[in-house]
């Protein structure tokens, strides 16, 4: 009984024993479960620490990629001609003002910095800006011009020292660029000044130099402003965070976003110096909206507000362009004045706040209006015409897109003056000649060449000055008509047989060809004239005698003429070539006119004088050497028939107009006057001018009424230069009877001095009448 009793378990210990065993039971399922949990949380941990790395990792190649190549696809500048300067040179006063004016220039009464000059009477003080040549950069200093009437008599430095030359730097025409959305000029970060840098880090980053690329006191202290506003007052973005958002991210508000701006700031912040970032913001910050591109960087939203370099600013101004940062659509000034003034006048407090600006400085720069200059019409329309040549040639010499995207700096031979001139001719000179009976619709092409360079100066495209598509001076070809005779009678000078005195026949003339069919030329007046001196033929542009002359030496030999003046073009060797049945491009003609001009030495013509590349390593270079094709007495002889033309030929309206200026040329009609022609050149510059339609029809004008008056309308504007060529060793002048076409004493007859070879010049010539 007794050991029954003793084993059996009393009910409150069984009780604690489950309780033992349940505790146990639960602590090991616990112990499991969070075994587990650790063992899934540092494995959720390791995959996303690796993600976020493989994703740190993927950032900074691609942020590393970006910006250490090029960082943006930078447009090719292009730059017309820069003025030059030299002791004796034919300039004006005027013509440097002018100048001056184009490249946004301030007339003072005392030279303070740089874009400033001075003018008297006969004197111009120019503080010439800074700028890289293609030849190499330039410091900015101060020249000093003196001018007697339309001559540069001398060129001196600062401190008076005569300079044998000097310069301007070029106007900027255009930027050629692929991006159709954006417009940048890349800028180094020493090219900036000082306080445009300080001022911007004041108003949008005063830690900048402190952080590290995100500043969380920065954002605790937005978020604690806008809660108080209740409302969106103030950002915390860093100027680091703001580029990696403009250079890398779009602009949608999301918290994905926010987290890869503030990671590839960090990125930025660690790999790159903090002047590489403020240089990089400085060129890529949005400033505005010009038609469909919008302004990037600091520097050219100063010649879009001002017209002037970033480095010319004035206190006002730095504080303008630094106001745009906050909102350039919402701070417009050509659209909200008085908002963006009111920016722009709490930045100047805070430069003042910040010992940035003295007391004078800040209230005089309050006092001073926005004065923003108006907007200008797209740049890349200023001179389509022009400009699509220089395209051509581009895509010849630079096939690489990668290296046109890089900043290409475009030097041109464009001359302003000119372009505006011959613009000017041609919006005036149109509706003037349509005023006669059935002259309508009428089109232009015309362009000038500078031909000591062979560099294309001034190009109009057509009667819409500002029309980009069909470019009438390289894509147009029309018969030259009489254009043609300088060659036939070069060729006919050429030979021993021939001289200017020689006579022609100008009696009715029938021509069998080949085929047996009959040409008969004809005069434009119809009339016949006997035998006459070849010089007046040549002057007077008559038809018959040209022919003859033509059939004398050979069609064949003309057409080796006119190739070797420049004409690529096939040339179909038939009679009717000798009367121009040859069709030509306006820049074809150019390239024919400028060696004749250039006494038979040919050399290709060009827009491009050079290229550099960014850092300013010369690409390429227009080498103008131009090869002697001619003799030089045969080509004295022939432009004193082209003289001859603007004395008392068809072009004699130029002696009206221009009387004290010996000027050469030649004009040229086709059939049914359908075109309209002038060529010809002053000392320094070739120029050829076409009239006609499109649809080719009649103009109702000849080359003396038409392209003639463009012409002259054209050279009334600038300041064009007697031809003074030099007579070479093999020519004498003689007087030569005009019956008789030999020889003569002063007296026999009617005689004319006329230039002759020296192996054909009699110093006692009989008199044969």
């Amino acid at each position: 009984m007794c050991i029954y009793m003793a084993s059996k378990k009393s009910p409150s210990k069984k009780k604690s024993n489950s309780k033992k065993a349940a505790s146990k039971q639960s602590s090991s399922i616990f112990k499991r479960v969070m075994k587990r949990l650790f063992s899934i949380a540092w494995k959720l941990a390791l995959v996303t620490f690796i993600s976020v790395a493989l994703y740190m990792i993927y950032l900074d190649a691609k942020v590393s990629r970006q910006f250490e190549g090029n960082k943006w696809q930078l447009p090719a500048q292009v730059y017309a001609r820069a003025m030059n300067f030299y002791p004796g040179q034919y300039l004006s006063l005027e013509e440097v003002e002018w100048e001056l004016q184009r490249l946004n220039y301030t007339q003072v009464t005392k030279l303070a910095h740089t874009g400033q000059y001075e003018q008297s009477r006969t004197r111009l003080r120019i503080y010439r800006r800074a700028f890289e040549f293609a030849d190499g950069a330039e410091q900015a200093h101060i020249i000093e011009l003196r001018f007697k009437g339309d001559r540069l008599a001398s060129v001196q430095n600062n401190i008076g020292q005569r300079l044998e030359r000097a310069r301007l730097e070029p106007v900027q025409i255009a930027r050629i660029g692929n991006d159709k959305t954006q417009d940048r000029e890349f800028l180094p970060l020493d090219k900036f000044p000082s306080l445009l840098k300080e001022t911007l880090l004041v108003v949008e980053d005063q830690d900048f130099y402190q952080h590290h690329g995100v500043s969380l006191w920065s954002i605790m202290r937005a978020l604690y402003a806008n809660i108080r506003a209740g409302r969106t007052v103030q950002g915390g973005s860093t100027l680091t965070q703001q580029l990696a958002k403009n250079f890398y991210l779009s602009r949608e508000r999301t918290l994905v976003r926010k987290i890869n701006e503030a990671l590839i700031a960090l990125i930025l912040d660690y790999r790159y110096s903090k002047d590489a970032i403020l240089e990089a913001y400085l060129n890529e910050v949005y400033l505005g909206q010009s038609y469909t591109k919008g302004v990037h960087g600091m520097g050219l939203a100063s010649e879009f507000y001002f017209s002037k370099p970033v480095d010319e600013l004035e206190f006002d101004q730095i504080a303008l362009l630094v106001a745009l940062v906050k909102g350039p659509s919402y701070y417009n000034p050509r659209r909200y004045e008085e908002r963006a003034m009111e920016r722009r006048d709490l930045v100047l407090r805070l430069m003042a706040e910040n010992g940035l600006l003295t007391t004078n400085e800040y209230r005089r720069a309050l006092k001073r209006p926005l004065d923003i200059v108006a907007m200008r019409r797209d740049i890349n329309k200023t001179y389509p015409g022009y400009l699509e040549l220089v395209n051509r040639e581009l895509k010849e010499l630079l096939p690489n897109k990668a290296t046109l995207d890089a900043g290409v700096r475009v030097f041109t031979y464009l001359d302003l003056q000119k372009q505006e001139a011959m613009e000017a001719s041609i919006e005036k000179s149109l509706p003037y000649l349509e005023r006669r009976p059935k002259t309508q619709q009428l089109e232009a092409a015309m362009l000038s060449v500078n031909r000591e360079v062979g560099g294309v100066s001034a190009l109009v495209a057509g009667r819409d000055v500002r029309y980009s598509g069909f470019n009438r001076v390289l894509d147009t070809k029309r018969n030259i008509g009489s254009l043609v005779k300088p060659a036939v009678y070069l060729t006919a000078l050429q030979l021993p047989q021939y001289n200017l005195g020689t006579l022609l026949d100008d009696r009715p003339l029938e021509v069998t060809d080949e085929q047996g069919e009959v040409w008969q030329p004809d005069n434009f007046d119809h009339q016949h004239r006997g035998m006459l001196p070849l010089y007046r033929a040549f002057s007077q542009s008559i038809n018959i005698p040209a022919v003859n002359l033509g059939l004398d030496v050979g069609v064949d030999k003309v057409a080796n003429t006119l190739q070797g003046l420049g004409v690529q073009s096939r040339i179909n060797q038939y009679p009717s070539l000798l009367l121009g049945a040859l069709e030509l491009s306006s820049f074809e003609v150019a390239q024919m006119y400028t060696t004749l001009a250039n006494d038979g030495a040919y050399g290709q013509l060009s827009s491009i004088s050079a290229l550099t590349d960014n850092s300013g390593r010369v690409l390429y270079r227009h080498q103008f050497a131009p090869q002697q094709r001619f003799a030089k007495d045969a080509m004295y002889m022939t432009k004193y028939g082209m003289k001859r033309v603007t004395k008392d030929g068809t072009g004699k309206r130029l002696n009206k107009h221009f009387p004290t200026i010996q000027l050469a040329g030649k004009t040229g009609t086709s059939n049914n006057l359908r075109d309209s022609w002038y060529a010809g050149f002053d000392q320094s510059t070739v120029t050829v001018a076409w009239v006609g339609r499109d649809d080719n029809q009649s103009t109702g004008l000849t080359g003396s009424v038409g392209a003639l008056e463009l012409y002259i309308r054209y050279l009334r504007q600038l300041n064009p230069q007697s031809i003074a060529d030099t007579r070479p060793e093999g020519i004498r002048w003689a007087f030569v009877n005009e019956a008789t076409g030999e020889q003569a004493p002063p007296g026999c007859g009617k005689v004319i001095q006329l230039p002759v070879r020296e192996r054909e010049f009699n110093p006692r010539p009989p008199c044969r009448q």
